[in-house]
């Protein structure tokens, strides 16, 4: 009987965590940073310039992407041949990023190019 019942509460916590990465993926410019990062690594500066939305918006959405596991991140040098290399923070896509941005786009497949190429 008390197997059962914590049984019960682990499958709650489960559906708990999924609920909460998919919410959290679900944002429509999570969503749509999660559609962008699928292709290649990107910087929050250049996510600003491709998605229309003021830096430290995409900031902060890419923290929250981060802590829920879907997003990783790593320094790197951006190289210009107008100015000197500057270090910058590069987020990709995680294994399980990658799955539940694939997921998502089978679901929302007639909507998906649309919602790419709108203002956020």
């Amino acid at each position: 009987m008390i197997l059962c019942t914590l049984d019960k509460k682990r499958d709650k916590v489960k559906i708990n965590d999924i609920y909460e990465i998919i919410y959290v993926a679900t944002h429509p410019i999570r969503l749509n940073i999660l559609i962008r990062l699928e292709s290649e690594k990107v910087y929050a500066s250049n996510l600003e310039v491709i998605m229309k939305v003021d830096r430290k918006v995409i900031s902060f959405h890419l923290s929250r992407l981060e802590k829920a596991g879907l997003v990783t991140s790593e320094y790197g040098l951006k190289t210009s041949s107008k100015t000197r290399p500057m270090a910058v923070r590069y987020y990709s896509l995680t294994t399980e990023g990658r799955k539940l941005a694939k997921k998502l786009q089978l679901i929302l497949s007639d909507y998906i190019f649309s919602f790419a190429d709108s203002k956020v």
